[in-house]
């Protein structure tokens, strides 16, 4: 039997704003690697009767419900109180969670507070899941129909403790675990790529299969599982079929990261890549330069703004610009190849554009932006006009600037 999955998320912080759910995305993405998709999603804020209504709800429908926050030293912490109350146990210390806090304190050289007790109180009967993480350990109980897993709301502890424990188990308690691909697609928008890929999901061949998407803009992912005794042969054939249809498109598989997939393949190679850029402000040195051992592949990022400084930094000539204008092709283009000359790199992108909200024409509206990408052979050049805000228009460019570099590496 396939076990219905539930998550519940608390914390006043998230239902202000102040602080986006990741956790909960991650381990849906997580879950789908186990063939288990999440039925309901319950978001609630730091108040005893609402945790307790919610805890009720959830664990009375589902097999299993993960829920994270509530886990630190402060009064408005109060998950494992709610619990408690739920269950109708009392809350008992964990002299061996208490002792790892006391010996975390001692190891950064902080001093621990009273508080930080609270963090080693469980109800009565839980099952501890150790935090090496941080401070506050997860626990997990049985509550209704429901085996409820409590986790700190700290991304990396939250994610280290579903790895290290969650995860598991719920592999532990599957009859089989199905194979699952995911491709990965740049260009291309989520309508168009379900438009190619009716043929493949209704073949009668992929009957049982689970097909998914995933708009991870500026990319596209494609997803599928398959069970049964065959599944990880069904689940390869689909992955060629997909690849075949999309041809070029594709730039990765399952957890590829297309900045390190880049440096990645600079690195095999051999080639280093320097950048100048405008509108986007340096976010393609930053997602270059993010990878570890980029600094193998990765010469120099300048980002030129004004006029002078793509003169002066980059040795773009003045009176191409006054031509021109300094959102165009031959601006691009001298970017790209100025800071592959002064920096020796076997490539070099260039980038100017208008990234909004203001500063557009009607001969260059917002969302204009020219990129340029030297190398080897020479010097080639994307003219687009994206749209949304300026976060969008800057990232949308940063994307397609190293999908570029990418596909001219192949």
């Amino acid at each position: 039997m396939i076990p219905t999955v539930e998550i519940l998320s608390t914390g006043d912080e998230l239902l202000t704003g102040q602080v986006v759910d990741t956790n909960s995305t991650w381990l849906m993405d997580r879950l789908w690697d186990l063939g288990l998709m999440v039925r309901r999603k319950t978001l609630v804020g730091d108040d005893r009767g609402d945790l307790q209504a919610a805890l009720r709800e959830a664990t009375a429908r589902a097999d299993v419900v993960v829920m994270s926050g509530g886990m630190g030293p402060t009064e408005d912490d109060l998950t494992a109180e709610c619990v408690a109350a739920v269950l109708g146990v009392p809350l008992e210390r964990h002299e061996p969670s208490l002792e790892a806090i006391r010996r975390r304190f001692q190891h950064f050289g902080r001093p621990m507070t009273p508080n930080n007790e609270k963090q080693a109180l469980f109800p009565r009967g839980a099952a501890v899941i150790p935090n090496r993480f941080g401070t506050a350990p997860g626990f997990s109980v049985q509550l209704g129909r429901a085996r409820l897993y409590c986790l700190p709301g700290v991304p990396v502890e939250y994610k280290g403790l579903c790895d290290e424990a969650v995860l598991p188990a719920l592999a532990a308690g599957l009859e089989s675990v199905p194979a699952g691909r995911v491709v990965k697609l740049f260009g291309l928008g989520e309508s168009a790529v379900d438009h190619a890929m009716r043929p493949l999901m209704d073949a009668p061949e992929n009957q049982g299969v689970r097909f998914g998407y995933r708009a991870h803009w500026p990319e596209v992912h494609v997803k599928w599982t398959v069970g049964g005794e065959d599944a990880t042969a069904r689940a390869d054939r689909l992955l060629g079929e997909v690849r075949a249809l999309f041809g070029d498109a594709v730039w990765g598989e399952g957890k590829d990261e297309l900045p390190r997939v880049v440096v990645e393949r600079l690195l095999s190679r051999g080639e280093r890549v320097t950048t100048a850029e405008s509108c986007t402000g340096g976010l393609v040195a930053e997602l270059l330069t993010s990878v570890p051992g980029s600094s193998g592949a990765f010469d120099m990022g300048v980002v030129a703004y004004s006029y002078e400084a793509k003169s002066a930094l980059v040795g773009v000539p003045a009176e191409l610009i006054a031509a021109h204008g300094a959102v165009s092709e031959p601006v691009a283009r001298a970017l790209a190849e100025g800071s592959r000359a002064r920096a020796g790199a076997t490539w070099g992108v260039g980038i100017t554009g208008i990234a909004g909200p203001g500063g557009g024409t009607p001969e260059k509206p917002v969302g204009t932006v020219h990129l340029a990408l030297a190398g080897p052979g020479g010097t080639a050049h994307v003219a687009r006009l994206y749209r949304g805000d300026r976060d969008r228009v800057r990232r949308s460019t940063a994307f397609e600037a190293l999908f570029l570099l990418l596909r001219a590496m192949r």
